[in-house]
């Protein structure tokens, strides 16, 4: 749109009284001037020619650049009518003085903040690593100068406040980066693409200075270390007309500005501001740091109010409780007394059950040791016969005389040998069929698989079987009842040897253990005719048995005695013939 239109709206809005604040000869514009009052007359030129081709020649345009705090002061004074500031300090000036943003600056330089450091600085690479150096910046207050840097080392896990020596250098920007070159301070903190322009400008020699923390390049190439915010705002004070500010933002929209000058949009969000300001705990949200007991009861009325309701709530709720409860003790006092008689009941029938089992148990042993009687009786029968025959020929030669002492102690002592062979024999017979409670230690299976093939043996012979014994070395212990474990091992052997008694020309029994993990694996298997499919489904079932004579208590009485070693009793047909009956065992007593 060309000049003379601009003249001719601000003509007509006077004309028709809607803009009282063009009566005046001025317009005041306050900039902050964060690198120098000079250059901030040369960036914001051609938006002052805008705004005053827009307003006519009538009304001059007074542009007045100042810091953060002269801008504050400006407007608690009535002394500007808009202002031009950073995102953050408009943000602080408008909790304050109640400006309002009008356009938002659209430029290629993003509003982002970039760490300096010397080019020759090795240790200070990432911003974490900050920490403990001192840090130039603008001011507390400066938004791209430190607030967004501080937002950055915070994340990083730096608290600037404690952790980092500030160096505090003022406006123009472009001092800290003569801190840092000097050596002044370690690092800088500045507004994005502030390093790029001095060098490109030659301020600052090429390779003099470097940016670090690189998260993103802007579209000029720019390094940044920090996330993005929306950039400046021009806002109008509250005393400024609507009228006058339309007019204003009207112009801005509407103006084409030179090729590489920034021009104006809408009006961004600026809650990234807010969220920034927040996280900090600084500008409008500085009273998170520092809440008093009044104001923090007045933030969460809502949540008392509520917590009163439900007290009330919850004390009604109580009372209604309390008198159920009384209603309900009275009717649980009534079955009590019938729990407590169903409880004693049932542990009478646990302790008959458990009487049960140890009857069951007790006649098993005696069961296997009657069917053993003939081997056993062999066993015994060697002994004596060995003892009877010594002890008849130490009778001969005593009676012949001329028998020294020391002749006859070899036969005494063959005497003795044979006479504990028999008494060792008939203290394990007695041990095992005795009554007894269960009684779990720590056990050595291959040396239980060993001592009951001792007391198999003669009946091993009387079949004509021939035994394979595969035992695994260091075979950790299991935590068990020895004699329960050699009740087991007798059923497994005496079944085995009954399935090869008709079916198998050659009978062969072969035991072995071995380790899977944690658990102990005990296989026996037989050379027999093997486990139909219907008898595989029922083979441990009690009173189920395929003996004539036999009562199917055997092999129910073994799976029961390893469930209560918290193992595993299995059957499964031999490959090429036969059955293998598996014992699982976990180490040192572990579940399966």
């Amino acid at each position: 749109m060309s000049p003379s239109f601009f003249r001719s709206v601000a003509t007509a809005l006077v004309l028709l009284g809607l803009s009282p604040a063009l009566a005046a000869d001025r317009v005041r514009l306050g900039v902050l001037a964060f690198l120098g009052a000079e250059h901030s007359l040369d960036d914001w030129a051609p938006t002052i020619s805008a705004i005053r081709t827009a307003l006519g020649p009538g009304v001059s345009v007074e542009v007045m650049p100042l810091d953060h705090a002269g801008l504050g002061q400006a407007l608690a004074q009535r002394g500007v009518d808009f202002v031009i500031t950073n995102p953050g300090h408009y943000v602080e000036l408008e909790l304050k003085h109640g400006i309002s943003r009008i356009l938002t600056l659209q430029s290629n330089d993003p509003v982002a903040s970039t760490f300096v450091v010397r080019a020759d600085e090795a240790q200070v690479q990432t911003i974490a690593q900050v920490r403990g150096k001192r840090l130039a910046i603008v001011g507390r207050e400066a938004f791209g100068g430190y607030q967004v840097g501080w937002r950055e080392l915070r994340d990083a896990g730096v608290d600037p406040e404690r952790e980092v020596t500030l160096k505090p250098v003022g406006l123009p920007m472009t001092r800290v980066l003569e801190a840092v070159a000097t050596g002044e301070a370690d690092v800088g903190v500045v507004r994005a693409c502030l390093l790029e322009r001095q060098v490109a400008s030659g301020s600052v020699p090429a390779g003099r200075l470097k940016a670090i923390g690189e998260t993103e390049r802007s579209a000029s190439g720019c390094v940044l270390s920090s996330r993005q915010y929306p950039d400046w705002p021009i806002a109008k004070a509250r005393e400024t007309a609507p009228e006058l500010a339309k007019l204003v933002a009207t112009a801005l929209l509407s103006w084409t500005p030179p090729k590489g000058e920034a021009g104006w949009t809408v009006p961004l969000d600026y809650q990234p501001v807010h969220e920034l300001f927040r996280a900090l705990k600084i500008g409008p949200y500085e009273h998170l740091r520092h809440e008093t007991l009044t104001a923090f009861l007045w933030r969460v009325r809502h949540w008392l109010l509520l917590a009163g309701v439900v007290l009330v709530g919850w004390l009604v709720h109580v009372v209604r409780v309390e008198r159920l409860v009384r209603r309900r003790t009275a009717e649980l006092a009534g079955t009590h007394a019938d729990l407590m008689r169903e409880m004693a009941a049932r542990r009478l029938a646990e302790q008959r059950d458990a009487l049960h089992l140890r009857e069951l148990d007790h006649a098993g042993r005696l069961s296997i040791v009657g069917e053993m009687a003939s081997g056993l009786a062999h066993e015994l029968n060697q002994p004596l016969a060995a003892i009877v025959n010594y002890a008849s020929g130490c009778t001969i030669r005593l009676k012949s005389g001329g028998v020294k002492p020391e002749d006859l102690l070899s036969a005494t002592e063959r005497i003795q040998q044979q006479a504990e062979r028999a008494a060792k024999v008939i203290q394990q017979m007695r041990a095992f069929v005795r009554k007894r409670d269960q009684e779990m230690k720590p056990c050595d299976l291959n040396a239980i698989v060993q001592e009951t093939l001792g007391l198999f043996e003669g009946m091993v012979r009387r079949a004509g079987a021939t035994v394979t014994v595969d035992l695994a070395e260091a075979l950790p212990v299991v935590l068990a009842d020895k004699v329960q474990i050699q009740q087991v091992l007798l059923n497994l052997f005496q079944n085995a040897l009954e399935a090869m008694k008709e079916a198998a020309p050659q009978k062969r029994l072969s035991i072995a253990t071995r380790r899977e993990g944690d658990v102990v694996v005990l296989s026996v298997s037989d050379s027999g005719a093997g486990l139909t499919e219907a008898v595989a489904t029922r083979v441990f079932e009690p009173f189920f048995t395929t003996k004539p004579e036999g009562l199917g208590l055997g092999l129910a009485l073994c799976k029961t005695i390893m469930e209560a070693h918290q193992g595993h009793l299995e059957a499964a047909p031999r490959e090429g013939g036969g059955t293998v009956m598996t014992v699982r065992l976990p180490v040192g007593g572990r579940s399966l």
